[in-house]
């Protein structure tokens, strides 16, 4: 007999007959339990004895649903994620070789306003002196190509590429690249290119149909984006070893035209490929370059729901994989020691959401002995979602790991519920996309569950007022 308790970290939604869907954030398990399996778990939630040889014990144990009394899976998972964020031999970078744009999106975190000019060679040799530095420590190295548009500076991306990759080669280092684009420049010429610079995955935003995506996503010269877009995917996607994630983000206005541009993908022969994709994200009023669109920003409640059928849609349309739960979400490149963000004039960042905030800078690129030491460096490497209880609360903290820092660390600068709310859709539709998960994998059927008694109740995920979130709890 042995003294057991459930894990903090279940999920369990109620199937019909007496059985239950059960996942664990921690172990990253999923089952279907039987009504004997779903009868020990309740025993075991009731404080009762049981016999830990049992096999259904066993079970549960393996799959981490019960775990001995006293054991500590906070500490734990701790552990992981620090070992996961904190990790010497990974550096991630992401470069802006411009912050010049050539589309004029109202919702950009930039705001209208963006910088002219191109990376200087100065800043370029200042990277790969960075790099160099770090390599007796590096196995990897990851370089995201980011903006603005950063094609709109394309000589920078290859000549530092090559550069950067000549360097990790002699010296063992894997790496690899991916580009953030609007993709209206990513001829099939251009992504063959950045395949040739190890490139391996583009991403890039249709926002709706074509109407409503070009009314949202027009180019700054004046005419839309779509058609050439679109054009620019096919050229490519059966040509160049390139995987192409499509951004959908989401806003009340755009909302009803996602079902027809998912419709409209399918028809020009992008479903079912291994390199094509798309995923959805809401819009939201993060910098204050896009606070005008804080009043078209959905509720994280209606977001979630919305999400939920889009990913239905999308999965049954082959657009999409099934919606496995993430690990540790928010172990970002701002939160590694080794992250930087490192923009034309060489002013360095920790986050990408801040470019636009040369007060939220952490230094330069010529002075990189004086970034570890930088007050304004030491807030993004000393947060943690350890430290709230908000987070440590919750049920799905080892797939969130707190989900944006840049929310929690500059409360002030986003705008409506996603400011005191940084918490992802994940908390407002885990039983939705669990129950997806498991029915288009065969493990039940939709006759199994009754959708209006199985919705996910965010409350029931975190036990503490997620208002507390948006506080300033991490200011040291």
């Amino acid at each position: 007999m042995a003294a057991l308790a459930h894990s903090r970290f279940n999920i369990v939604v109620p199937l019909r007959h007496g059985r239950n869907l059960a996942y664990n954030s921690m172990s990253h398990a999923t089952a279907v339990w039987d009504r004997a399996e779903s009868d020990v778990f309740d025993r075991v939630g009731r404080g009762e004895d049981i016999d830990d040889a049992e096999a259904t014990v066993t079970d549960l144990l393996y799959g981490g649903f019960i775990v001995r009394h006293g054991f500590d899976e906070l500490a734990l998972l701790r552990q992981r994620y620090d070992a996961t964020r904190k990790d010497p031999s990974r550096m991630v970078l992401t470069i802006a070789p411009t912050l010049m744009c050539n589309f004029g999106c109202d919702y950009c975190f930039q705001g209208a306003c963006k910088p002219a000019g191109t990376m200087s060679a100065d800043v370029q040799d200042a990277i790969v002196d960075l790099v160099t530095r770090a390599t007796p420590s590096l196995k990897r190295l990851h370089v995201a190509w980011y903006g603005g548009e950063p094609l709109l500076a394309p000589a920078v991306i290859d000549s530092l590429s090559e550069r950067l990759i000549a360097l990790c080669d002699a010296k063992s280092v894997a790496y690899d690249a991916t580009i953030v684009t609007n993709g209206y420049k990513l001829t099939l010429g251009v992504a063959r290119a950045l395949a040739a610079r190890r490139v391996t995955g583009a991403q890039i935003t249709l926002d709706g149909a074509r109407n409503e995506h070009d009314r949202r996503r027009f180019r700054l010269g004046g005419g839309g984006s779509f058609d050439r877009i679109l054009a620019n995917l096919k050229a490519a996607i059966d040509d160049v070893p390139l995987t192409i994630s499509i951004r959908i983000n989401i806003d009340s206005r755009n909302a009803a035209s996602v079902y027809a541009l998912l419709d409209e993908l399918a028809r020009q022969g992008f479903a079912r490929r291994k390199n094509f994709g798309v995923y959805f994200a809401p819009v939201e009023a993060i910098t204050e370059g896009c606070h005008n669109v804080a009043d078209d920003c959905m509720s994280k409640s209606a977001y979630g729901r919305l999400e939920t059928e889009l990913t239905r849609y999308a999965f049954d349309a082959g657009l999409s994989s099934l919606p496995y739960p993430p690990r540790f979400r928010g172990v970002c490149g701002a939160l590694r020691p080794k992250g930087f963000v490192v923009l034309p004039n060489g002013d360095v960042h920790k986050c990408w959401d801040t470019v636009a905030s040369p007060d939220q800078k952490v230094g330069t690129i010529f002075d990189v002995d004086a970034l570890a030491a930088d007050k304004r460096a030491l807030r993004w490497v000393q947060w943690s979602p350890f430290d709230n209880a908000t987070c440590t609360s919750c049920k799905i903290l080892p797939n969130c790991a707190g989900s944006c820092a840049h929310k929690f660390l500059n409360p002030d600068q986003t705008l409506g519920e996603a400011g005191a709310l940084p918490c992802p859709s994940w908390k407002y539709n885990i039983n939705e996309r669990l129950l997806l998960t498991a029915e288009r994998s065969g493990a039940i059927t939709a006759d199994d569950y009754q959708s209006e008694q199985v919705r996910t109740n965010s409350a029931a995920i975190c036990s503490v007022s997620p208002l507390l979130v948006g506080q300033a709890a991490f200011d040291r």
